[in-house]
């Protein structure tokens, strides 16, 4: 009897080690799960929707906009009969975080931004931040009822790419509906954001991203290198794997709770700029 429960108990022990093997542990999928270079995706795209928001103040020379830092050391040229600005940062300057940014970014426009009805246009000429190159094409219109309301927009990315600086890549498509707060200082203003993407990961897996709780941007929270959404839920869907991204209560931070398929939440610190260690 005394064997038989030894022999039993091993045999236990090796189909335990065995499926422990195979099943990777919460805190592993957590590395696995390519959410560095997602939340990469967001805020590169959101801080070239700054950009060329800045740009578009330009076409009043007594916008607020002038004097947006985002901008200061690139040389901006406005066509205004074609309605077509090109933003060319060069060999590359340092901004506002600290963000480097090179490169040429095209913005061509039907109307004022805070018109609605309004559509502009971006793309890129070997445009890269912070070492990231950014392909793709952003479209934002302007949704919004009136100008009395908070501003609205609808945002496409077609044909999105990030290039990291060690050769990898990164593909997005997506739609989103963001509500633009304004405050008098443009360095509180604050950007809230609903909608989905899908596309690969930088080793090719298929992934989607859906916002289950509006996710919040912060343009204050660049003084403290905080690029990321400081609120809001999102789903990240990897293969067989299911993400839920808590990022948080308001704080400028770059921590995110992270939950891997139902399981405990485990907090993380996102790399914003997608870099691996």
């Amino acid at each position: 009897m005394k064997k038989l429960i030894f022999v039993s108990a091993a045999i236990l022990g090796i189909l335990f080690t065995s499926c422990s093997e195979d099943q990777e542990t919460p805190s592993t999928l957590v590395e696995t799960l390519d959410i560095d270079s997602e939340a990469t995706f967001d805020s590169n795209y959101e801080d070239v929707d700054q950009i060329a928001e800045a740009s578009l103040n330009t076409v009043d020379q007594n916008a607020r906009g002038d004097r947006d830092e985002i901008i200061a050391c690139a040389n901006v040229t406005h066509d205004r009969e074609n309605k077509s600005i090109v933003i060319d940062y060069g060999e590359g300057c340092v901004g506002p975080g600290g963000r480097t940014r090179a490169g040429i970014i095209r913005v061509s426009y039907s109307d004022h931004r805070l018109v609605p009805g309004a559509f502009r246009t971006t793309t890129f000429e070997g445009f890269s931040l912070d070492g990231v190159l950014m392909e793709g094409t952003r479209t934002v219109e302007n949704i919004s009822e009136s100008l009395e309301d908070d501003l609205t927009f609808s945002i496409s990315l077609t044909g999105g790419r990030m290039t990291f600086e060690d050769g990898t890549s990164s593909t997005r498509e997506s739609q989103r509906t963001r509500t633009w707060i304004r405050a008098s200082n443009p360095l509180d203003d604050q950007r809230i954001v609903t909608g989905f993407a899908n596309g690969n990961e930088r080793d090719g897996t298929a992934y989607s991203v859906e916002i289950t709780s509006s996710i919040v941007y912060k343009r204050a929270c660049w003084a403290s290198r905080v690029f990321i959404p400081v609120s809001g839920v999102k789903q990240y869907t990897s293969g067989d794997d299911v993400a839920v991204v808590d990022y948080g209560d308001g704080t400028c931070d770059n921590e995110v709770s992270i939950s891997i398929n139902g399981g405990e939440p485990i907090i993380k610190e996102i790399q914003p700029r997608g870099r691996r260690q």
